[in-house]
């Protein structure tokens, strides 16, 4: 039988996180994979680690997807999860972490990401990364593409303005730059562009996600929220949901006024 998404379940978890850049979505999904005790399993990385890839050799990520292909299948990658909860992107070996979180990785990622041939490789990689473990995906397509099945799938969103500042502060962490709000604004429009209107993987809301709307809210506030949807368990890799009245006691964490506002189906 097909498994309804936010449904109880006793076997290996697979949860997703997807929405726009700046929403939020890498932060919430590590917390919630260090709270759960699964996989984080970042999809976006690994486009921006194949666009790091066809950079070096000399790929064109707009328009060269034969090289793009035959790269996406042969691309040496490993995704290594730290004890300080970051991922550790090695490409043959090489620590990429940094390198692949500049604009210019993010808009040849946006490129080559477009090109459905590239996508179905990814995506293979990506299950096959999942595969027989309880993992926290995040990326743009993972409840509605990668992982249709998903056990527990979410939506993130913020206003455009907050998701600049975010990615302001975000790009100055990693790389010490802080390009101009207004120039993250114009990036963001761009890339939102790209994502919602490629023929597949499209940045969608998938059919049975929980809307959070993460404008207003710190980064505990939007762990508790999707907790609300997930009740605690052990061993961490499965999840089975208690009654409702128990796990409302357990984890709610926000008035009734809060949850109309910023949590929606």
């Amino acid at each position: 039988m097909r498994q309804r998404a936010n449904a109880p379940t006793r076997q290996p978890v697979v949860i997703t996180i997807d929405g726009p850049a700046g929403v939020g979505k890498s932060t919430a999904a590590k917390q919630l994979a260090s709270h759960l005790g699964l996989i984080y399993l970042d999809t976006g990385a690994t486009y921006r680690a194949l666009a790091y890839a066809a950079c070096q050799a000399g790929v064109d990520p707009r328009v060269d997807v034969k090289r793009l292909t035959t790269l996406a299948r042969r691309l040496p990658l490993e995704l290594l999860p730290q004890p300080s909860g970051v991922v550790q992107v090695r490409l043959n070996g090489l620590d990429i972490t940094k390198a692949i979180r500049t604009e210019t990785m993010s808009e040849a990622a946006a490129h080559l990401s477009r090109h459905p041939q590239v996508r179905r490789i990814m995506v293979q990689r990506q299950r096959a990364w999942a595969h027989r473990r309880g993992v926290v995906a995040e990326g743009r397509d993972t409840g509605s593409v990668v992982f249709p099945r998903a056990h527990y799938k979410f939506f993130l969103d913020a206003e455009p303005r907050v998701r600049a500042r975010r990615r302001q502060r975000e790009l100055f962490q990693l790389s010490g730059q802080r390009p101009s709000l207004q120039r993250i604004q114009r990036q963001l429009h761009f890339r939102d562009g790209v994502d919602r209107t490629r023929s597949i993987g499209a940045l969608v809301k998938p059919r049975g996600a929980v809307a959070v709307n993460t404008s207003h809210l710190t980064a505990r506030q939007v762990l508790h929220a999707i907790l609300h949807y997930i009740p605690e368990s052990r061993p961490p890799s499965t999840v089975h949901r208690p009654p409702l009245q128990t796990q409302k006691r357990k984890i709610r964490r926000f008035s009734q006024q809060e949850r109309r506002h910023y949590i929606r189906r």
